[in-house]
Protein backbone atom coordinates (compact mmCIF):
# COMPACT_ATOMS: atom_id res chain seq x y z
CA UNK A 1 0.00 0.00 0.00
CA UNK A 2 1.01 3.50 -1.02
CA UNK A 3 1.97 5.99 1.76
CA UNK A 4 -0.26 9.15 0.81
CA UNK A 5 2.39 12.22 0.52
CA UNK A 6 0.13 14.55 1.69
CA UNK A 7 -1.06 14.44 5.67
CA UNK A 8 -4.90 13.52 5.83
CA UNK A 9 -5.72 15.32 9.43
CA UNK A 10 -3.28 18.42 10.08
CA UNK A 11 -2.78 19.38 14.04
CA UNK A 12 -1.52 22.73 14.67
CA UNK A 13 -0.79 23.20 18.48
CA UNK A 14 0.52 26.42 19.85
CA UNK A 15 4.45 25.64 21.87
CA UNK A 16 3.25 27.36 25.00
CA UNK A 17 0.21 24.72 25.03
CA UNK A 18 2.38 21.41 25.19
CA UNK A 19 2.97 20.02 28.92
CA UNK A 20 6.88 20.51 29.64
CA UNK A 21 7.36 16.14 29.60
CA UNK A 22 5.34 15.97 26.84
CA UNK A 23 6.96 14.94 23.44
CA UNK A 24 4.63 15.58 20.50
CA UNK A 25 5.11 13.27 17.67
CA UNK A 26 5.09 15.16 14.32
CA UNK A 27 3.78 11.96 12.38
CA UNK A 28 1.48 8.57 13.10
CA UNK A 29 -1.18 7.00 11.65
CA UNK A 30 -4.58 6.80 13.30
CA UNK A 31 -7.54 4.73 12.25
CA UNK A 32 -5.10 4.19 8.98
CA UNK A 33 -5.01 8.08 8.17
CA UNK A 34 -1.49 9.96 8.20
CA UNK A 35 -1.47 12.68 11.05
CA UNK A 36 0.95 15.42 10.65
CA UNK A 37 1.36 17.51 14.20
CA UNK A 38 2.97 20.85 13.67
CA UNK A 39 4.00 23.18 16.90
CA UNK A 40 3.77 26.89 16.29
CA UNK A 41 5.00 29.80 18.04
CA UNK A 42 1.60 31.31 19.15
CA UNK A 43 -2.01 30.18 17.75
CA UNK A 44 -2.94 33.13 16.93
CA UNK A 45 -0.71 33.61 14.28
CA UNK A 46 -2.27 31.12 12.56
CA UNK A 47 -3.78 32.72 9.65
CA UNK A 48 -7.12 32.24 8.28
CA UNK A 49 -6.10 31.59 4.46
CA UNK A 50 -3.03 28.55 5.96
CA UNK A 51 -5.75 26.52 7.47
CA UNK A 52 -8.03 26.53 4.42
CA UNK A 53 -4.65 25.30 2.41
CA UNK A 54 -4.35 22.37 4.15
CA UNK A 55 -7.82 21.50 3.94
CA UNK A 56 -7.63 22.73 -0.15
CA UNK A 57 -4.92 20.18 -0.34
CA UNK A 58 -7.07 17.16 0.23
CA UNK A 59 -6.48 17.06 3.95
CA UNK A 60 -9.71 15.51 5.47
CA UNK A 61 -10.02 17.94 8.53
CA UNK A 62 -7.45 20.27 11.02
CA UNK A 63 -7.13 20.68 15.00
CA UNK A 64 -5.86 23.91 16.48
CA UNK A 65 -4.60 23.40 19.78
CA UNK A 66 -4.61 26.44 21.87
CA UNK A 67 -3.64 27.74 25.36
CA UNK A 68 -6.79 27.48 28.14
CA UNK A 69 -9.11 30.56 27.76
CA UNK A 70 -8.04 33.54 30.22
CA UNK A 71 -3.86 32.28 29.87
CA UNK A 72 -2.72 32.60 26.67
CA UNK A 73 1.64 33.71 26.80
CA UNK A 74 0.57 36.19 24.35
CA UNK A 75 -2.14 37.88 25.89
CA UNK A 76 -4.68 37.17 22.98
CA UNK A 77 -3.46 34.56 20.61
CA UNK A 78 -5.64 32.17 21.62
CA UNK A 79 -8.81 34.32 21.39
CA UNK A 80 -7.72 35.10 17.67
CA UNK A 81 -7.36 31.19 16.92
CA UNK A 82 -10.93 30.71 18.06
CA UNK A 83 -11.98 33.28 15.77
CA UNK A 84 -10.23 32.39 12.91
CA UNK A 85 -11.36 28.69 13.70
CA UNK A 86 -15.11 29.60 13.88
CA UNK A 87 -14.81 31.29 10.28
CA UNK A 88 -13.11 28.48 8.44
CA UNK A 89 -16.22 26.38 10.48
CA UNK A 90 -18.91 28.61 8.88
CA UNK A 91 -17.26 29.07 5.60
CA UNK A 92 -17.00 24.77 5.50
CA UNK A 93 -20.71 24.61 6.89
CA UNK A 94 -21.55 27.07 3.59
CA UNK A 95 -19.55 25.22 1.12
CA UNK A 96 -21.41 21.90 2.41
CA UNK A 97 -18.20 19.91 3.65
CA UNK A 98 -19.13 20.21 7.23
CA UNK A 99 -17.83 22.43 10.14
CA UNK A 100 -16.79 19.54 11.65
CA UNK A 101 -13.30 18.93 9.97
CA UNK A 102 -12.15 22.03 11.95
CA UNK A 103 -11.58 21.71 15.38
CA UNK A 104 -10.43 23.89 18.27
CA UNK A 105 -9.00 22.62 21.38
CA UNK A 106 -7.58 24.40 24.94
CA UNK A 107 -4.80 22.60 26.45
CA UNK A 108 -2.43 23.19 29.15
CA UNK A 109 1.18 23.17 30.04
CA UNK A 110 -0.13 21.69 33.22
CA UNK A 111 -2.16 18.96 32.31
CA UNK A 112 -0.47 16.03 32.07
CA UNK A 113 1.42 14.74 29.03
CA UNK A 114 -1.36 11.55 28.84
CA UNK A 115 -4.21 14.39 29.26
CA UNK A 116 -2.47 16.58 26.31
CA UNK A 117 -2.03 12.96 24.08
CA UNK A 118 -5.36 11.39 24.40
CA UNK A 119 -7.21 15.19 24.04
CA UNK A 120 -5.37 14.94 20.34
CA UNK A 121 -6.13 11.50 19.75
CA UNK A 122 -9.69 11.65 20.39
CA UNK A 123 -10.01 15.28 17.80
CA UNK A 124 -8.30 13.82 15.51
CA UNK A 125 -10.37 10.48 15.70
CA UNK A 126 -13.44 12.38 15.47
CA UNK A 127 -12.22 14.15 12.00
CA UNK A 128 -10.86 10.64 10.68
CA UNK A 129 -14.73 9.31 11.44
CA UNK A 130 -15.81 11.81 8.81
CA UNK A 131 -14.18 10.20 5.99
CA UNK A 132 -12.59 11.48 3.23
CA UNK A 133 -12.17 15.29 2.15
CA UNK A 134 -14.96 16.19 -0.34
CA UNK A 135 -12.08 18.36 -1.89
CA UNK A 136 -9.47 15.07 -1.94
CA UNK A 137 -12.36 13.30 -4.36
CA UNK A 138 -11.89 16.20 -6.68
CA UNK A 139 -8.82 16.12 -7.04
CA UNK A 140 -8.29 12.97 -8.29
CA UNK A 141 -11.39 12.93 -10.60
CA UNK A 142 -9.80 16.07 -12.10
CA UNK A 143 -6.02 14.68 -11.90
Amino acid sequence: MAVALSPEVVVYVCHNSVPAAAGLRRQWTQDGVRVVAHTVPCSGKMDGQYLLHALEGGARGLCIVTCPKGECHLSQGNYRAEIRVRMIQRLLGEAGLGPERAELLHSSSHDSPEQFQQRIAEAVGRICALGSSPLAAKDSVAG
